[in-house]
Parts: structure tokens; C-alpha cells; sequence
């Protein structure tokens, strides 16, 4: 059992201590017959090994010195991942360990004469998944493969694409029980809290995330919902974010960030995990996460993850509980197929809860100051937010390396509840007259997603090549009804009573029921597009990386606002927009590759302009080059990156209005001949025995066609460091994080004077401090 001091921040954060047990062999999987194809030619150790690691979708750690000038005789044919690992390394001496289900270490010969042979067993655990190889149990910050950038299972020095991996290990280490925490400690990404609730991601000067499960996009509508940002991370193994432009694999042609959180998979070893914490702010959280098989020769496994958390806030009255449940089953299928089935269930209730903020500016121009626990929230309002998917996937593999997958998700989204934010109106500089804005919300969103790809590898001229193609269809729902909860005769604006430095949280003539619906509005969006990718080796060094996503697109947007008699329909479709993508890497050396690639940008948004229209598409180019390293057997990654991203049709906010659109959003316009340049630099993974570390830092600069800076509310410069050191001598793991940014700005039309106004924050850093220590019998 180890005792864990969790974060400690300079601004409030949640804190406190955890309880870990852990039972069951989790460092060895068991004995079993499953078995796999394997095609891999006589070539050195080492090409040999990278290969063997994408086929079997493990992570092999090695010092480079050890397998310098050997030769692998290669396999071929079906057997356990073992005999193949056995057969590549006949003739060089080395043997190997098993450090966990997902990660393997090759020993030197005196060290490989001496391991127990508990530790080498088939690793009949050991598989490729939909993002790449499993980071739980490797103890490390980086991972070995992932998909995410073309669909094919490529390292992080392979894919030529900046990406960054949140692992088990780091979300436990730095305590990360939702995506938004996880994002706010991801390379070149700013959170920006919208309120209580919301978060909008920027990447690369932009808010316009994708955000996948499993490889399958989520759809919704950061307006009346929170989205997959507040998700928990307990059933996750790891979040994959890929920076830049994004066409191939996710959507239209995002041209920010993709956010894919891959989900925990069953085990064929039993382990039982049994967590409980308490934290400031009345916190307390549980969670429980079992897995193992569910028939004698682990041909069925299963597990089962649940949570829950409830607490305060630094904000005053805001009151917070969260229900997380999830269980997956997983059965070999025949000698080569596998079908999973599951489904992950979320419910976030709070009161008091914000829509908005806080008035910043007073009616004499000046900047308002707020306490710290100063809360827009009031009436003690309830609000309920779920989400609920059921998922399938059959994966056959064919030999010869060639598999077939089908995945299959049915999401909904709910948000019901009422409220009271004040967070409107120009009050004097002694904070009177701020009033609430308040009604009721019931919002519904449901997406069916479809996925049907083959991939696999293929000889052409003396050399071996990864192919992969796909179909995609993506159908989502959105039906938002917003209803009057004071008078019954609109969404209200109420005046509070006194200042609202001192306010209580009271609002007057609050009738705590729906009144009549005043605002409607339903979106519908259908996307089916078909891909292919392919990994060319060019020369033995030199690899082209290049595909192609063609999408056809169709949305349908309609709003009645019943208070104002206004009634809007838009609809916009797409037929076979081509979205191209092609990089190159080349290899310096074992450890060292450079980059280029580029990438076409298309992104149909759903902002809307003053008049209530969506905007047209954006479009573009995204161009990168870069260098990126695997250092220290593959358990160190190292990236830098520039890139230059042109736009056209660019949705910003448009300062020349000072209203709101119907539905409470804010309208915006498109601007074309956008640039947007930047550098990124990032080192994560194990930079010496014991030490894990991730460091980054990330400068972008974005301009309209006229040079104006655009995106103020994004820092030009942050740097983010975290790392954690396990004692060799002592039972103790002491861990630090620093985030800092430089300064941001906004602008907007001040509604008073209809003069623009700018509010600031400066630079500003945030420190968290953790410690474990394992206690005797644990």
C-alpha cells in the first residue's frame, strides 16, 4: 500500500492523499496458446525489432550498444509472440525480460543467464490495439507506438507529426482525473476555462479541437455542453494529442489539435487496483479498477473500472459530484479474431454553477478585481450533465501482418439543469449592478460512428512498405431547448441584491421550474469520408509517409428563437472534398530522424456570424519540419518542430458588435490570408535509471493578412516541466511540475460607449509538488 501527497499549486487546486492496493501477477502474462502471424525478413537486429515491436504492438527497451552490428534471421509464420521474439534474436546472444503485459527488455547474455525463467513465458498479452502499444504497467512517460497522425502503427520518431503522449503513469504521478488536466500539462495547448464547466482547447493559436475515443470522433457543441474535456481519466490508458493540421485521420481537416483518449483494455492476468483519496475542499474519491480472465484459458477476459468523487470548490457554494462507470469484455474469436464489446458511462452534477464569468469591466471603464472565491453561481441551481456510449470492434488478422477492423459507437450526451450566473450587466466600480442571467437547459446530442479499415504490409522493389485504407461515417444530433426560470416570460435578467463582492448567491423571483420554451435549436451533421495511407521505404533511410482522406459533408442547422419571432435554416454540404497528406522522414542515424510534411487544411466550423449564419469553411495549408530523436533504448523521445499554417476563411470574434446571437454565443466573422507560425520543442520518457521526465516548450505567433496579431488569448511562450524520481534505497517517489505562460490579452466591444476594450493577464507560473512511499507488505 503506498500513501501519495497528490498537487499543491500556486492558484487552487484539488489536492490530497491516495490509498493504492494492487494484487495479482501484473509484471508477467500468462501462459496460453494464442497465437499470431509473423512476416519479418532477415535484416539487422535492430530494423528487425522495430518491426517486430509493430507487429506485435509491445514495447522492446533496449540500449542501442546492444544490438550495434548484430543481424536478425528474421520469422515468419504463426506462433506465440515469444518463439518470434526467440527466433529474431537466435545467434545474437541476448535474451529478454518481461517488465509488464505491455514491455519487454532485451538482457546482454551474462544478464539473460541469470533471469528467472518466470519472467520469459509467452506473451500472450501482448497485441496491437487502435492507438498503439499500452503504456499501463511500463512505468513510463512516453510510449512506443501509436496511430493517431496516419492510422499506421508508427514510433514517435517515425511519424512526421508533432504528438505528445499523456501515459498511465503520468496521469497517476500528476494525480489527472479529467482530460482538461491532462491537456492543461500537454505540449503547446492552452485551457481556457469558459466557466465553471466549460473548457475551450487552443493548439497552435486555434480553439478547434477534435476530440476521438478509441479512433472514433466526438461530436459536440461546446455552447450548451461540456464536451469530452471534463471526461475522467480513470478509464483511459493513455491520451494521444497531435498537433497541427489533421485531415487524414480525424474529420474534415481539423486544423489545431486531435485529442484521442484511448481506453483501458482487459487483461489476461488477474489485477485488482483499489484506490481511495481526500483532498481540500471536502474532497473525496474513490476508485476501483479490476481486469482479468473470465474462463480457465483466458480466452475471455474482462474488466471493470468505477469512481466516484464529490467535493467543494474554492469558488464559494459551487458543489461538484461526479459517477464514472465502465466495463469492457474482450474474446478470442477462432485462431485470429478478437471481439470487443463495452460500454463507459459519466454523470457531473453541480450547483451553483457559472455560465459565463464574472463582469469584468465597470461602468466607469475600469478593470474589476475579484477574490479568488468570488462565484457567478447562484440559487443553488442544479445541473446534470451525462454521457453514455456503447462501442464494439472485431479485429481479424488475415497473416502475413494484414488485419481487418471493425469498430462501431453509439454516444449520447445529456445536459438538463437551470441557472442563475451573474454574469451580466456594467456595475459601478463597488460591484452594483451586475444581474443574472437564468433559465432552464435541456440539451441532446446522439452520434452513431463507423470504422472499417485493412491494413497490413506489402514487398515492392526489394523493400517492405505499410499500407492501410478505411472507410468513416460519423452521424451526430444536437436538439437544445432553453426555457424561462424566473417570470415565465423569457431566459430572464435579473438584478442581484448588492454588490457582487458580497453577494450571497439570492436571487429574487426565481421559480425553480421550466417555463416556456423561448429558444430552439437543432443541428444535424453527417460525415462519411474513405482514407488510405501508406509508409514507402524509400531507401533504407529515407521513408515517405503519404495518403489521401476524400469526405463528403452535410449540415443542418436550424433555431427558433420564440421571443423574438425569428426563425433561421442553413444547411451546407460538401461532395468529395479532397484533403491530401504526405511526409518525409529521413534517418540520421539508429537514434535520429528528421522531418517535413504537409497537410491540407478544410474545417467546416459551426461559429455563426452577426446575422446568425455559419460561416463558411475554413481552408488551408499546414507545413512542418522537424527533428526527433529515440534515445536510451527507446524509453527517451525528443521532438522540435517549426511550422507555418496558412488560412483562409478563418472564423475569429467579431468586435464590431457588442450583442449576443439568440442562443447566448458570440457571433463571428471569417477573415482570409491568415498566418500562423511557431516552434515546439519537447523530451519526455526516462532520461536516466529511475527518472521519468517531461519537458516542453511551445511559441507561436498568428496574423491576419494585414500582420494584426490575432488569437490574444492564447500566450506566445509557455514551458511546462514535470518529472518524477524513484529512491533505489528506500521505498520513496518524489515528483515536481511547473507550468508557466507569458501574458494574454482580449479585446471587445464594450457595450456602454460601443468602444473597443482590452483586458490582460500577465505572466503567471503554476508549481505542483507530489510524494509516494511504499509502505512494508504493500
Amino acid at each position: 500500500m503506498k500513501t501519495q501527497i497528490s498537487r499543491i499549486a500556486l492558484i487552487a487546486a484539488l489536492g490530497g492523499a491516495g490509498l493504492v492496493a494492487a494484487h495479482g501477477p501484473v509484471a508477467v502474462a500468462q501462459e496460453a496458446a494464442q497465437t499470431r502471424a509473423f512476416d519479418i525478413p532477415a535484416q539487422s537486429l535492430n530494423g528487425a525489432l522495430l518491426r517486430f515491436a509493430r507487429e506485435a504492438g509491445v514495447q522492446v527497451l533496449y540500449d542501442t550498444a546492444l544490438v550495434q552490428g548484430r543481424q536478425s534471421p528474421g520469422v515468419s509464420g504463426r506462433m506465440t509472440t515469444s518463439a518470434a521474439l526467440e527466433q529474431l534474436l537466435q545467434g545474437s546472444g541476448l535474451g529478454f525480460r518481461v517488465n509488464s503485459p505491455q514491455s519487454i527488455s532485451l538482457t546482454a547474455p551474462a544478464a539473460a543467464a541469470v533471469e528467472s525463467d518466470a519472467n520469459t513465458v509467452v506473451l500472450d498479452e501482448i497485441r496491437l490495439d487502435a492507438g498503439g502499444a499500452v503504456t499501463e504497467g511500463t512505468g513510463s512517460y512516453t510510449t512506443g507506438l501509436t496511430t493517431v497522425a496516419t492510422g499506421l502503427p508508427l514510433t514517435m520518431k517515425e511519424t512526421p507529426q508533432s504528438i505528445s503522449v499523456a501515459t498511465r503513469q503520468k496521469m497517476d504521478d500528476r494525480n489527472q482525473r479529467s482530460i482538461s488536466e491532462v491537456l492543461e500539462d500537454t505540449t503547446g495547448i492552452t485551457v481556457m476555462p469558459m466557466d465553471t464547466e466549460r473548457r475551450s482547447v487552443y493548439a497552435r493559436g486555434f480553439s478547434s479541437p477534435t476530440y476521438m475515443v478509441d479512433g472514433l470522433p466526438v461530436w459536440y457543441r461546446i455552447q450548451y455542453g461540456s464536451g469530452p474535456s471534463i471526461a475522467d481519466t480513470a478509464i483511459y490508458d493513455r491520451v494521444e494529442v497531435l498537433r497541427g493540421a489533421t485531415g487524414l485521420m480525424a474529420g474534415a481537416g481539423d486544423p489545431s489539435v486531435v485529442i484521442n483518449m484511448v481506453r483501458k483494455t482487459p487483461t489476461s492476468a488477474p489485477q485488482t487496483r483499489l484506490r481511495f483519496s481526500a483532498g481540500s475542499w471536502n474532497t473525496l474519491r474513490s476508485d476501483l479498477d479490476i481486469s482479468g480472465p473470465l474462463n480457465a484459458d483466458a480466452s475471455i477476459r474482462g474488466r471493470f473500472v468505477a469512481a466516484h468523487e464529490q467535493g467543494d470548490s474554492w469558488l464559494d457554494r459551487y458543489e461538484r459530484r461526479k459517477t464514472v462507470l465502465y466495463g469492457v469484455v474482450e474474446a478470442d474469436v477462432g485462431d485470429a479474431g478478437t471481439l470487443t464489446a463495452g460500454y463507459d458511462f459519466q454523470r457531473n452534477r453541480t450547483r451553483n454553477h457559472q455560465f459565463g464569468g464574472l463582469p469584468l469591466i465597470a461602468n466607469d471603464g475600469s478593470q474589476l478585481e475579484y477574490d479568488i472565491h468570488t462565484n457567478a453561481g447562484g440559487g443553488n441551481l442544479p445541473l446534470t450533465q451525462t454521457t453514455q456510449t456503447l462501442f464494439l470492434r472485431y479485429a481479424q488478422d488475415f497473416g502475413a501482418g494484414w488485419q481487418a477492423v471493425g469498430d462501431l459507437s453509439l454516444y449520447k450526451a445529456e445536459r438538463k439543469g437551470y441557472l442563475a450566473s451573474a454574469s451580466w450587466g456594467s456595475p459601478d466600480p463597488q460591484g452594483f449592478g451586475v444581474q443574472t442571467v437564468g433559465g432552464y437547459a435541456d440539451t441532446d446530442t446522439e452520434q452513431t460512428a463507423l470504422s472499417l479499415t485493412a491494413s497490413g504490409p506489402v514487398e515492392l522493389g526489394g523493400r517492405s512498405h505499410d499500407l492501410r485504407f478505411g472507410i468513416t461515417g460519423n452521424w451526430g444530433k444536437d436538439n437544445h431547448k432553453a426555457y424561462s426560470a424566473f417570470d415565465g416570460t423569457d431566459i430572464d435578467y435579473q438584478p442581484i441584491t448588492g454588490s457582487i463582492f458580497d453577494w450571497d448567491g439570492y436571487v429574487p423571483n426565481l421559480v425553480q421550474q421550466a417555463g416556456y420554451v423561448s429558444y430552439v435549436s437543432n443541428t444535424k451533421i453527417d460525415q462519411v469520408a474513405a482514407y488510405g495511407s501508406g509508409r514507402f521505404g524509400l531507401t533504407d533511410r529515407l521513408n515517405l509517409i503519404a495518403g489521401a482522406r476524400v469526405v463528403w459533408y452535410d449540415y443542418d442547422y436550424t433555431t427558433d428563437s420564440r421571443s423574438s419571432g425569428t426563425t433561421t435554416h442553413q444547411q451546407i454540404s460538401r461532395n468529395g472534398e479532397w484533403i491530401p497528406y504526405a511526409g518525409l522522414t529521413y534517418d540520421l542515424n539508429e537514434d535520429w530522424s528528421v522531418y517535413a510534411s504537409y497537410t491540407r487544411v478544410f474545417k467546416q466550423a459551426s461559429y455563426r456570424d452577426k446575422d446568425n449564419r455559419i460561416v463558411e469553411p475554413t481552408t488551408g495549408s499546414n507545413y512542418e519540419l522537424g527533428t526527433k530523436a529515440s534515445l536510451a533504448g527507446d524509453r527517451l523521445n525528443f521532438a522540435a518542430a517549426v511550422y507555418l499554417l496558412e488560412q483562409d476563411n478563418l472564423p475569429v470574434r467579431d468586435r464590431s458588435v457588442s450583442y449576443q446571437l439568440p442562443d447566448g454565443s458570440n457571433p463571428y466573422m471569417s477573415i482570409d490570408g491568415t498566418r500562423t507560425k511557431g516552434f515546439e520543442m519537447e523530451l519526455a520518457g526516462e532520461v536516466r535509471p529511475n527518472i521519468q521526465l517531461a519537458a516542453s516548450y511551445a511559441w507561436t505567433d498568428a496574423e491576419d493578412g494585414d500582420g494584426q496579431r490575432i488569437s490574444t488569448v492564447t500566450p506566445r511562450h509557455s514551458v511546462k516541466l514535470s518529472g518524477i524520481y524513484a529512491f533505489e534505497s528506500m521505498p520513496l517517489t518524489l515528483g515536481a511540475s511547473l507550468r508557466w505562460q507569458s501574458a494574454i490579452e482580449n479585446t471587445w466591444v464594450w457595450p456602454v460607449t460601443g468602444t473597443a476594450r482590452q483586458g490582460r493577464a500577465d505572466a503567471c507560473a503554476v508549481v505542483d509538488v507530489a510524494g509516494r512511499d511504499r509502505l512494508a507488505g504493500s
